[in-house]
């Protein structure tokens, strides 16, 4: 009876699914890859079931990401929106106090918390069931941030009807 021949002390990683030589390793996991095996994401090798995951449960959307850069930007631009001139002298014959406070309404606040509202109520439902990662912390950050805008639009919009409306004003009528 012939002896198995003696198999060499070195060999190439092999994947396991296809037993032909790795070219890369799982980034997740450390599974040896073979090129048909190998799902890319950006410069990054994973396997199908790691990559199905992270897709799955794992990092922020690039909207939510940009949402949350939206809301700081709009944040930042309430004391601009504050200094801009009011111009509220009232001509009877003219409607020319309108277009004037209309450049005070927040569009860009508003905008910002609705969209931080739903994309980050979109992601935490997605993340429910998954321990905490950093898709939530995004999500988390992006609802806080559309309240603080939320609160600016109804703060400007209060400001806006009160000159409009002449309320609260001081002083006799």
């Amino acid at each position: 009876m012939a002896s198995a021949p003696d198999q060499p002390a070195f060999t190439s990683p092999r994947c396991p699914t296809h037993q032909r030589a790795a070219v890369a390793t799982c980034v997740r996991c450390g599974t040896f890859l073979c090129g048909e095996c190998t799902e890319l994401l950006g410069e990054a090798a994973w396997c199908a079931s790691c990559l199905a995951f992270v897709r799955e449960h794992g990092a922020a959307s690039l909207a939510l990401k940009l949402t949350l850069g939206l809301g700081t930007i709009a944040l930042a631009t309430v004391p601009l929106a504050m200094l801009l001139p009011v111009n509220g002298v009232v001509d009877t014959g003219r409607a020319t106090i309108v277009l004037p406070l209309l450049r005070r309404l927040p569009v860009l606040n508003g905008i910002a918390a609705g969209l931080g509202f739903w994309l980050s109520s979109r992601e935490l439902r997605r993340l429910r069931h998954v321990e905490p990662s950093p898709a939530r912390t995004w999500a988390r950050w992006t609802r806080g941030l559309s309240w603080l805008n939320l609160a600016c639009v109804l703060l400007q919009v209060f400001l806006v009807l009160r000159l409009v409306l002449g309320l609260f004003a001081s002083g006799p009528r």
